[in-house]
């Protein structure tokens, strides 16, 4: 019994390690953000903008960057450890578009959610329950699963990854609440959610 909790707690902190590409992008994007937005301002036929000036280009590429370097330092620190069960691939080249898909989702999903904002009226900032949470965890595996089904499948799907993968969407919200919170005490957020 004890060894069954053990393995799922670690099967846990492995998929939180694994996923670490996507969940970076978001608040790095933070760091990086202003300039020109993502949808050069302009607005929809009803008036409203595409996605907000919240969306910027260097927010979109550093985010991903930053999720991508992120992630090849993960692998090197893995193979020193000599743990090429925790990392995406031991080999970087090969692990490159697994890190891609994983950052350029998670930002994908986050303007994917700003989009569907303003398309029922929220401003930005405004709280999108369990949308303002899971929408770079929604745009990133729209992302993997099809495009990298057999990782996806080998480390979050088969035997006791899946107790992983499940851990991870419920600490995902407070994941999510806790970094949201540093960012607004650090006056990089105009709001804690």
């Amino acid at each position: 019994m004890l060894m069954d909790i053990l393995e799922i707690v670690m099967a846990i902190l492995r998929a939180v390690w694994l996923m670490v590409p996507m969940l970076i992008p978001n608040s790095a994007a933070v760091l990086f953000g202003g300039g020109t937005p993502v949808d050069f301002g302009k607005t929809m036929k009803n008036g409203t903008r595409i996605l907000g000036d919240g969306k910027t280009w260097n927010g979109l590429i550093g985010g991903t960057l930053s999720g991508v370097i992120l992630g090849v330092i993960q692998i090197i620190i893995m193979g020193f450890l000599n743990q090429p069960n925790w990392t995406i691939n031991p080999c970087i080249t090969c692990a490159l578009p697994i890190l891609f898909l994983l950052a350029f989702g998670s930002m994908f999903g986050d303007m994917l959610g700003s989009f569907i904002k303003r398309r029922i009226g929220k401003k930005r900032g405004a709280k999108f329950p369990i949308m303002d949470q899971y929408d770079f965890f929604i745009g990133a595996m729209i992302l993997i699963v099809p495009l990298q089904w057999t990782w996806f499948y080998d480390n979050f799907i088969d035997g006791v990854y899946l107790a992983g993968f499940i851990g991870l969407i419920i600490l995902i919200p407070v994941m999510h609440r806790v970094v949201n919170i540093i960012g607004f005490k650090m006056g990089k957020k105009d709001v804690p959610w």
